[in-house]
């Protein structure tokens, strides 16, 4: 991360090389283009046979043509990302508000920062001044993709008939999460009627990552000291046979939660699992980064976080319901880098914190069951929505929306899931990776002399 200071035009030029892939060159054919309406007869063989021989032109010495309206994206988003934080100092409290010049020990030398840019001073471009990019605009510029339930509500049956480049086009390349319902009944039917016993006799000796958690928030930030930062607390995972986790939910230990975060195979046969979200083989299977198995008791919570791929969870057995926030408006969760704090499992209830150097990026600073908004005012403009995915159903999760997961099953039924992420390369997925990456609150650093560290706790989490 760059936190040099101010972006100067040949780094403006490098981001936009880099946006368009280092391309350069477009046909000059946009006055052509802008007039092919009103022309005649005449006038459309002329540009036929132009454009004819541009082809020819560039077939000959070697080159690849882009077309213009692509060259316009790329660069609008070029310099939609260059503007990216300009306009958030700003919108914040007093809290966040002027300061003095700060020197900082980072891990290679010592840089200075003004502490006037409030929390933001320590992203990528901290010099940038204080007007130019309109969040307001992008996020309404969206309002008219999403129906009033939100999410996209489909069926099985829907997505065998329209195909999975139309699923595709109305969620993934829009980035709009869909409900399928149906997608995984015939799956849900079996698993979901399964006892302990019957997951013993299934996957019994199969090996898989259990995690143990004394909370059931899976994940839990917290403030370290105004030198340290903020850390976010991960419970520790062993490699085990699934009899083990088994044996920890017949156990029903009030001091600590169990589950299965996922199948260190590469692929789900030994399951009796799909490797492929049904009906969308097609679309995932190309680029498929990774399969987990999800297993718990409930409750279970996974907080507040995005995921930097696109993926599809086929829900087999209990609800999960999922809080979102459209990246649209990511600056109202207040992305941060924290360092991992390790809760290492010694003993039934008993655990042993770890700190590690190890940064992570996509887990906020907000809580959004339990906000507090006068610490973090910008998340009243969040563009909030939950979704509840029953068994049998799918849900379809363009990447970098912040999700948090809340696992529910019947007394004595496990929650069961399956995720399948993969790279979408949508053109609003890599706009609004661009803009996380420009985005970001460092609770690595110390907190300036005399002064409240930023990224501390708030009295209102839960």
């Amino acid at each position: 991360r760059n936190v040099s200071g101010a972006v100067d035009a040949d780094t403006l030029t490098s981001l936009m090389a880099r946006a368009s892939g280092g391309r350069s060159g477009a046909p000059a054919a946009a006055a052509a283009a802008t007039s092919r309406g009103a022309a005649g007869p005449t006038e459309k063989k002329q540009a036929k046979q132009s454009s004819t021989d541009r082809s020819q032109g560039r077939r000959e010495s070697g080159t690849q043509s882009i077309a213009p309206v692509h060259i316009g994206c790329i660069l609008l988003g070029a310099a939609l990302a260059f503007c990216a934080n300009l306009v958030l100092r700003d919108s914040l409290t007093s809290e966040f508000g002027k300061g003095t010049q700060t020197e900082f020990r980072g891990s290679e030398k010592p840089f200075s920062v003004d502490s006037s840019g409030g929390p933001w001073a320590f992203s990528t471009h901290p010099d940038m001044a204080t007007e130019g990019f309109n969040w307001t605009q992008l996020s309404m510029s969206r309002a008219g993709n999403f129906p009033p339930t939100g999410a996209k509500y489909y069926t099985a049956e829907q997505v065998a008939e329209r195909g999975q480049m139309w699923v595709w086009h109305t969620t993934f390349a829009r980035s709009i999460p869909a409900v399928i319902s149906g997608m995984a009944q015939e799956l849900a039917d079996r698993i979901s009627r399964w006892t302990i016993d019957d997951f013993e006799r299934e996957w019994g000796d199969k090996n898989v990552l259990v995690t143990y958690s004394p909370h059931a928030n899976f994940q839990q930030g917290r403030l370290i000291s105004n030198h340290e930062g903020r850390r976010l607390q991960l419970p520790g995972s062993a490699l085990q046979p699934f009899s083990s986790f088994l044996d920890a939910v017949r156990a029903q230990r009030h001091d600590e939660h169990v589950s299965v975060q996922q199948s260190p195979n590469r692929n789900l046969d030994a399951f009796g699992l799909p490797d492929l979200p049904p009906n969308l083989e097609e679309l995932v299977g190309h680029t498929i980064q990774a399969r987990n198995l999800w297993v718990s008791t409930a409750p279970r919570t996974s907080v507040l976080h995005y995921d930097w791929q696109d993926s599809v969870l086929l829900q087999l057995s209990g609800t999960k319901r999922f809080t979102l926030i459209d990246p649209a408006r990511l600056q109202t969760a207040y992305p941060a880098v924290m360092r991992i704090e390790k809760l290492e499992r010694v003993s039934p209830g008993v655990y042993e914190r770890k700190l590690t150097e190890r940064e992570i990026d996509n887990f906020p600073l907000v809580n959004v069951t339990h906000p507090d908004y006068e610490r973090f005012p910008l998340l009243r403009d969040a563009h909030i929505m939950t979704v509840d995915v029953p068994a049998g159903s799918a849900l379809i999760l363009p990447a970098l929306w912040y999700h948090q997961v809340d696992s529910f099953a019947e007394p004595g039924q496990l929650n069961v899931a399956v995720n399948y992420w993969f790279q979408g390369h949508s053109l609003a997925t890599r706009f609004y990776r661009t803009l996380r990456e420009n985005v970001f609150i460092n609770c690595t650093l110390p907190a300036p002399p005399g002064q409240p560290h930023l990224c501390r706790d708030s009295v209102l989490e839960g």
